[in-house]
Order: structure tokens, then sequence, then C-alpha cells
């Protein structure tokens, strides 16, 4: 065996190793020093520690399979003749330094594809990532060449490549003068212990498991534990997971993995204090109402594009973030302590149509499958028009084909919205919002019968954050302590701010104009973001239930308005259709979602958000790697949170709550596919 030459070889692998494993280290300490709170990391800074060293096993993970063709070139070595050594080693020298080249630009790509895609979402990469191979291209396109920094991420590539090129031909040269071929010594033969170490690399363990999901719990801080893996172990775990979520519909092997022997057992566990009640098909029934059996109301449901509570809460004359709503507010209800259903628009918008804790139904082979807890079915049921409107193409994430099974009569997006308004302006995601509350209104006004239902989903608050040119802005002054909080480029946060300004304006003149006409007799509207915003600012533990909030609004007729009212109780995306069967429908069968927020009954209230997230007026509990963590309000006003004992009595219990409800939501979602299979 040429163990000399072997010996001879290594060199050039472990110093080009030694570069790669830099330039992930050199990652994380941007990744802190941009993504980071010192008021968050010095208390817990042996934490912050054990996260550097269990990130830097997973670099050696990634790096190890980047270099195995490298290391199999350097086996080979060993059996090559003496007198071809040095022609050998030269080969091996230009070979590491042109393939090394592939996996440099796939890691340094998806780490700073990683960077970004925290700085959006405040995650790393997850199954939201694939959804953009899924969305407009031209759009997406569109918002990452106007929201991100293009230039310097060129110059990143530039300078990278060209360290490394001026390394590998330093690591060659230098290699060339100190060749030898003199005989090896006993010491030599120590060089094949690359080949065992390199395999614990790849494993990036000595113990029983691989590197793991698991792995990354290192401390209870979660932007911690976010430092503990790469952005490229993210996306395994993301593929991962979206392969697990590509669901079978088996409702016996969803009843094993929640701990439930039989439906009756979640019946059991959900049904104590509920508000609303349901039989045992998980269906609930409004009261009989002879008002509205004559006077059946329109109503009209608006999820708005990344309207967040957050901004509500930030809202003032120098920071002017909700324009002209802050005028339309007292004539609305709103509901200050809600979640959305989910993180995504395509993810809330399937669950606010279909009550699903199953993702993505539009894209999957159960898009065509009528389900029960359609929110257009009791509308339809009723004799209601039924309608879905966007400003987006409707074709986008095969919404289309998906809501035409769900009980709407038209579907209308972009195309209708401009050939109605030729002179309507447009951006990368569609028509802007004020074209689409012009073409809500008209629907409204349109001479018919019957009353109307319509869904709709606004789209300009949405990256790359362009309003309409003739729209006139309200002041928005970014003072010194909230520059020092955005954790985006401030021109960025500027555009986002215009952008939750101009939607919420065009929002409150829909309200407006309906509220001073006719209309505003017999015309319920409500509004909730699709998500919060979590791409300008920081948020932790204490702020997790900010995070993921988002405004509850709600206009009804002084004939419609109901007699209970409490702004303060927890709220969500589940309890919103609830609320308006029992506002608009009399005598009708729901699938039941949550409790109607305007019912006087004392019961549990909860709020749901991703289906790893539920809050209650006691506290939160959040969901990682199947690891539940509690935490507890620290103000009456429920602002904060703390970490508190998950093994308590109320996480406990609040965790019983949270496996029933979506072991209920789930078991319907599957029972539907099933009888659509049957078919």
């Amino acid at each position: 065996m040429n163990i000399n030459l072997f010996k001879n070889l290594i060199p050039i692998l472990a110093k080009n190793f030694i570069f790669f494993l830099i330039l992930f280290f050199v990652s994380r300490l941007v990744f802190v020093w941009s993504y980071g709170n010192s008021e968050e990391l010095l208390p817990n800074f042996a934490d912050v520690i054990a996260a550097f060293v269990m990130g830097m096993r997973f670099d050696v993970s990634v790096i190890c399979y980047g270099f195995l063709p490298v290391l199999l070139v350097a086996f080979i070595g060993l059996f090559i003749p003496q007198k071809r050594s040095l022609g050998y080693f030269r080969f091996f020298g230009y070979f590491a330094k042109y393939y090394l080249l592939l996996p440099l630009l796939v890691f340094l790509s998806l780490l700073l594809i990683d960077y970004f895609f925290y700085q959006f979402f405040q995650s790393h990469i997850n199954v939201l990532f694939f959804g953009i191979f899924k969305d407009d291209t031209t759009a997406v396109l569109d918002s990452v060449w106007k929201d991100y920094p293009i230039f310097s991420i060129l110059l990143i590539y530039t300078v990278t490549i060209g360290l490394y090129f001026a390394l590998s031909n330093r690591i060659i040269k230098k290699g060339m003068q100190r060749f030898s071929i003199r005989k090896p010594s006993k010491a030599s033969w120590l060089y094949l212990f690359v080949l065992p170490l390199f395999f614990i690399g790849l494993r990036g363990s000595v113990g029983l498991f691989t590197l793991r999901r698991d792995h990354t719990n290192v401390s209870t801080v979660a932007f911690i534990n976010a430092l503990s893996y790469n952005g490229i172990f993210a996306l395994k775990f993301a593929k991962s997971e979206l392969n697990t979520n590509s669901f079978a519909a088996d409702l016996n092997a969803e009843l094993v993995a929640n701990q439930f022997d039989n439906l009756a057992e979640a019946y059991r566990d959900y049904r104590p204090q509920a508000i609303d009640s349901f039989d045992n098909d998980f269906i609930s029934k409004t009261a009989q109402n002879e008002f509205l059996e004559k006077n059946p109301p329109n109503v009209v449901f608006i999820m708005m594009e990344s309207m967040s509570y957050h901004y509500f809460q930030l809202h003032s004359k120098e920071l002017n973030l909700l324009g002209d709503l802050e005028a339309e507010l007292p004539y609305l209800y709103q509901f200050n302590h809600a979640l959305s259903s989910f993180n995504g628009t395509i993810y809330s918008l399937e669950n606010l149509t279909i009550n699903t804790p199953k993702n993505i139904i539009s894209q999957s082979e159960y898009f065509d499958v009528n389900y029960s807890g359609a929110v257009a079915k009791p509308y339809k049921e009723k004799g209601y028009q039924t309608y879905f409107l966007s400003g987006a193409n409707t074709s986008w994430r095969n919404v289309d084909n998906f809501l035409l099974n769900q009980y709407f009569d038209t579907l209308q997006g972009k195309a209708h919205i401009l050939k109605q308004y030729p002179d309507a302006e447009e951006f990368a995601w569609g028509a802007h919002d004020e074209y689409l509350f012009d073409y809500i209104e008209d629907k409204l006004k349109e001479d018919s019968k019957k009353p109307k239902f319509i869904f709709a989903l606004t789209i300009s608050n949405h990256t790359p954050y362009e309003i309409p040119k003739h729209h006139k802005s309200y002041p928005i002054h970014l003072s010194d302590s909230l520059k020092s909080a955005i954790r985006i480029d401030e021109q960025l946060a500027y555009d986002n701010f215009a952008a939750h300004q101009y939607a919420a304006s065009q929002l409150a003149k829909l309200i407006r104009d309906i509220r001073n006409s006719p209309l505003g007799k017999n015309t319920i509207i409500v509004a909730t973001g699709d998500h919060n915003i979590r791409q300008v600012f920081e948020y932790n533990e204490e702020t997790s239930f900010l995070k993921r909030s988002v405004p509850i609004l709600m206009y009804i007729p002084e004939a419609y308005k109901p007699t209970f009212y409490d702004k303060n109780i927890l709220a969500a995306h589940k309890d919103i259709f609830p609320t308006l069967f029992n506002l608009s429908l009399s005598d009708q069968k729901y699938v039941y979602s949550g409790d109607n927020l305007f019912s006087a009954k004392k019961g549990y209230r909860f709020a749901v958000n991703e289906y790893n997230y539920m809050a209650d007026s006691i506290g939160a509990i959040s969901y990682d790697n199947n690891k539940m963590y509690y935490y507890q309000w620290t103000d009456k006003k429920r602002q904060k949170l703390k970490v508190a004992d998950a093994a308590s009595e109320h996480a406990l219990f609040m965790n019983k709550k949270f496996k029933s409800y979506k072991m209920l939501q789930t078991a319907k979602i599957y029972k539907d596919i099933e009888r659509h299979g049957q078919k």
C-alpha cells in the first residue's frame, strides 16, 4: 500500500475541510449577530456554547458528505504505484480544487437561502420552502429581486469563491514543495484513522443514533435551539416533514399516534367545558331564529394578507399603520387576543375554508373531496349565492379546482377584476386590494333575491410591498427605538408598514361604504389576517403569542348585533365561522371547529396556531419535535409569557384538550376522504 502518497494527500483534504468548517462557523456567527437578542442570549450563554458545539457536529456531517468523493480518490491513492505518486498527487490536488467548488456553491447557496428564510419567517427552512416552487414563479422572483440585496449576495459569492481558489492554489503549491517519496515511518500508518473518523463525521455521533432533529433541543430558548443546526439539515428536516405530511388518511393510525383507543375517548376528553354543543359526528346546529329566516344577511369574510395585531399595537399618529381603519374601529367588534390557524397563506386559507389540520390538501390527491366542514356549505344549503373572490390568480396552488369542490358557486380573481376595471393597478401577485373591494361592492349590489356569502382573499400587503402610485399615505415615522428593534433593512420595513397601512385603509373604505349605504342594514363583514408578519420584528418565548397574533374585526348591522361581547376573550380562526353561522343562519347544521365568540355561556376558550401551539387564559403550550413546552402569562393583559413547568396540572390539562381537539378535526377530514373514496 502506498501509505506515503496517502499521507501526502490527506493534508489537502484536511485544509479544504477546515475552510468549509470556517465558512459554516462564520455563517452561524452572522446568524447570531443578525437575529440574536443579547437579553436572551447572555443569561443562557452556556446554552449558546452548547448550540455552537452541536452546530459544529451538524456542520461536520454535512461537509463529510460533500467530501466523500475526495476521500474516495485519496483512498485510491493507497493502491497507486510509487513511481506514479507525484503525478497522482498533482491530479488529486486539481480534482479536489475543482470538484469541491460544487459542494461549496451548494452549501453557500443553502446557507444564504436559510438566512433570508429566517429573516422572513423567523424559522429555519421549513415546509413552507417547498411551496415556493408551487407559487407564481414570476412573482416570487420579482419579490426576491426587489426585497433582497442581490448585489451583496453576489459579492458574498465572489469573495467566498475567490478565497477558496486562493487557498486551493496555495495548498497545491505548498503540497508540491513538501511532497516526499521517502520510506514511510510506522507513524504514517496512523493516517488510516482518517477513514473511521470520517465515518463518525458522517454520522455526527458515536452513539446509537445518527444526528437527527432531537439533537437540536439544547435549550429552553427557541432561538438558541435554532443555532444548533444549519440550513442544509433544516432542508433535510423540512423534506422529511413534507413526506410525513403526505398523509394516507388512516384514522386508526392517527388514533394510535395521538394515544387514543377510539374516537369516543377523544370526545370524552374534549367535550367537558366546551361552549358550543355538538353531536358524536362533530356536528353543531344554530338556534332557530324567525328573524334570520325572513331576513338572511349578506356575509362577507375577508382574509387580509399579513394583517398583524402587533401592528395594531404599534399604531400611532407618527407611525401610522392603520390609515383610515382607525376611524372605523369604533363601529367594529374587535377581538384583541386572537391567533391565526397557520403561519402561511395557503395553510390558513385551507383551514378557514374546510377546517383542516392537514395541509396542503389543494395540491394533494384529496383536492376534489367535498368536505363536510366546508364553510360555504351551510350558506349554500340555506340558498345563498357563494363566492370566492381574490385579487390574485385563482389557479394559484390549485385553489380554483380545490374550492370548486367546496360549495362555492363562483370563483373569480385577477382576470375578472382587470376586465371590469381596465385601469386597475396590479403588481407581481395580482390586482391591488382597492379594486378587489370595489368588485365585492359591485357583487353585493347586483340585483338578486338571494343573499350572498363572499369569501375574499387580499394580496397587497405581500412582498415586494408595492402599493398603487396614486395612494396618499399617512405619515410613517420610524423612531430610533423602533429602528433598533427592526431586524431587516429599514427601507424594506418602511415599505411593509406602508403596504399594511394601504391595505387597512382600503378595508376601512369598504366597511365605510357599505355601512353608509342600504347594504349596511343587512351585510355582515368580518376581516382577519391570514398570519402575522414575522419578517420585521424579532420574537421570543415571551412574545410567542404576539408572534402568531392577528386581529379579528367584525362589522355587524344593528338588527343582527349580539347581546354579549368581550373583546378580551381568547379567539382564533377556528372560532370565526361558528360565530358567523350563529349570527346569520337559523336552525342550520355545521361542522364544529370552534366556539361562538358572542356566546355568554361559560366554558373553556382557547386558541390554536399551526396545531403545535395552544393558548388559554392561564398560559400556552407549544410542541417541538414531540416535546411539549409550557408557559404562563406574566400579566393580566396577557402580553408576555414565561417558561413554566410542563408537568404541571394545567399544562397536562391543555395537552389533553389540544390532542383531543386535533384528533376530532382530523377524524372529520379522514371520514370525508373515506366517504369520497367509496363513491
